[in-house]
């Protein structure tokens, strides 16, 4: 099992993440934020900046998170409302909507897809599109056209693409992400698993959420998470979430993908440290022989 850390989550500067990941004993990371920009939008200098980096601390990106299609999926045309001032309103927000998704479609994707291949990185998480409430289903057919496509440019250059999945979005739930997966049908797309995530979306992320992405996932988000007595859901250093059994899991169907840390609680470089000697210890703890078959001699 191969462990990686995603970089903000540790810091907002690389360079720091870096430093600190490797004195814990880590190499490979996922590359997301460099204080508020995110990959692949970085200046020049940034770029340089983190090469120099990379080197310095002989370390590797196996992955970035560059936020792609993290957004809204316009219908095809404005709603009609019948205030003149609130018809405006919801045209303005769909027009704003179809632009954004075509900057993510036609500008972001190939840049990513660039800087990807700029800096020898096979991965990029993406998303499956912000639902904008409407109840959990089978996406819209425009929504996987627009995913198949991505996976054909990604394929393309080499890349492969892994969605996420998240509350609130058309891929939240382990059923609802491998549905999407499955139905576009491209081998340059996957899942990357966040239980976490999905014990937001109402899942159960180990077992049930598991087996449904089982045979799909491509990586995977390390975080928990917990429901406090007054309902209310939060991320947490230990929490909920049934990590031994998902460890376990991971590792008896020859899982070769990276486990990423990512605890999206503060202070960060504390947790992040607590969260790396944890999961540490959860591999660690696997059965030698977890399948429970005998070994050849």
């Amino acid at each position: 099992m191969k462990i990686s850390i995603l970089t903000d989550e540790v810091s907002a500067d690389p360079e720091t993440a870096l430093e600190l990941g490797t004195a814990w004993g880590v190499h490979d990371f996922e590359l997301r934020g460099f204080y508020t920009d995110r990959a692949p939008l970085y200046s020049n200098y940034q770029k340089q900046r983190l090469r120099d980096a990379l080197e310095q601390y002989q370390a590797r990106l196996i992955a970035i998170g560059p936020g792609l299609f993290k957004a809204a999926y316009p219908p095809p045309s404005a709603p009609r409302l019948p205030l003149g001032w609130m018809d405006m309103v919801g045209y303005q927000s769909w027009a704003e909507a179809r632009r954004q998704l075509q900057y993510h479609s036609n500008e972001l994707l190939p840049a990513c897809l660039d800087y990807a291949n700029e800096m020898g990185v096979p991965l990029l998480v993406i998303f499956s599109f912000d639902r904008l409430g409407a109840p959990p289903g089978p996406p819209p057919e425009e929504i996987l056209n627009c995913l198949r496509l991505a996976a054909e440019r990604a394929a393309a250059t080499g890349i492969q693409l892994a969605i996420e999945n998240e509350d609130g979005f058309w891929a939240d739930t382990g059923a609802r992400t491998s549905q999407m997966v499955r139905q576009i049908n491209h081998p340059a797309l996957g899942i990357n698993w966040d239980p976490g995530n999905a014990f937001f979306a109402g899942d159960e992320p180990y077992p049930a959420g598991y087996q449904s992405v089982r045979g799909l996932v491509r990586h995977v988000h390390f975080k928990d998470a917990l429901r406090s007595p007054d309902g209310e859901l939060h991320y947490a250093a230990e929490g909920q979430v049934d990590w031994a059994g998902q460890v376990c899991a991971l590792v008896q169907d020859g899982y070769e993908g990276f486990i990423s840390l990512e605890t999206h609680i503060r202070p960060k470089v504390a947790s992040a440290c607590a969260a790396l000697e944890r999961l540490r210890a959860l591999i660690a703890a696997v059965p030698a022989n977890p399948t429970g078959q005998k070994e050849s001699k």
